[in-house]
């Protein structure tokens, strides 16, 4: 078999030959776990990355298998590692199947100006949750955005996933080419001091990033400017779902916590204030 493909000599046998997924750094497959007999995601290093034979291309995966693991205990709203290993020379961990539930997405990117506030509101504080326990625990995710949140209907919440570009506090980014942090879409979600610094992540960038996705939900991804952050938040926001304005508290919440940006910003001030949101 291809490099990368744990087989049947293994715990894992892939149900296709073809991945389900594919970044910059990984690719993830659908497989058979032998020993449970249950549905399971594999996700192994590229193979590009792994021919390449650079040593930080495993440890940054490893560390966000580690990091899956830990905190995927300590929250369910955190996507959980649930195994690692090492298949044809090439390291690959374990994660929960999560079915696709809109045109083949697990992720709530189809729910961008989709979606109610009450379930924004729900999906926000369960994002929040995640990032509270990482944050407790030093992580940064660096990465949160609709496309890495996940839908899982089998406990009914939602999941933050792939800590692939997550920042260890007190240490250096441990992310291979953390300059993918400002790559596509990314930088809408970066607050202005890491646009200009990605030396510069931080929980308050987390934040930030969660008060994007929580606009994006409301409004749709039409206001976010190409090649930086979102545009000014206006003096009413629409619910492009509910075809209604938002409540002034949705709107102050999106003024603070996007156009006040602060680096002091914490996760618990944004549930305050998403707790006022009716």
């Amino acid at each position: 078999m291809p490099l990368g493909y744990p087989n049947s000599a293994f715990r894992y046998e892939l149900l296709d030959d073809r991945p389900v997924g594919r970044g910059g750094c990984g690719t993830i497959w659908a497989a058979r776990d032998l020993l449970f007999d249950e549905k399971v995601a594999v996700k192994t290093v590229n193979e590009s990355l792994a021919l390449h034979g650079d040593p930080r291309v495993q440890r940054s995966f490893v560390k966000e298998a580690m990091v899956g693991a830990r905190l995927g205990r300590l929250s369910r709203h955190v996507v959980p590692v649930t195994d690692l290993g090492v298949a044809d020379d090439v390291p690959y961990f374990v994660m929960p199947w999560i079915e696709p539930w809109r045109d083949g997405h697990i992720d709530i990117s189809p729910l961008m100006g989709a979606v109610s506030l009450a379930q924004t509101k729900t999906i926000l504080f369960e994002v929040a949750e995640a990032l509270a326990v990482a944050h407790a625990n030093g992580i940064v995710h660096s990465d949160v955005a609709p496309w890495n949140v996940v839908r899982s209907e089998g406990d009914h919440t939602y999941k933050l996933a792939d800590f692939g570009l997550l920042k260890i506090l007190e240490s250096r980014l441990v992310s291979i080419g953390s300059g993918s942090l400002l790559k596509g879409g990314r930088a809408l979600f970066q607050p202005p001091e890491v646009r200009q610094d990605i030396s510069a992540v931080s929980p308050a960038a987390d934040v930030y990033a969660l008060a994007v996705t929580f606009r994006v939900l409301l409004e749709g991804p039409d206001h976010l400017r190409r090649g930086g952050g979102p545009h000014p938040t206006p003096g009413v926001v629409r619910i492009r779902h509910e075809q209604r304005d938002a409540p002034d508290q949705a709107r102050q919440l999106l003024t603070r916590f996007i156009d006040r940006h602060s680096p002091d910003d914490s996760v618990d001030e944004f549930v305050q204030q998403l707790r006022r949101v009716p």
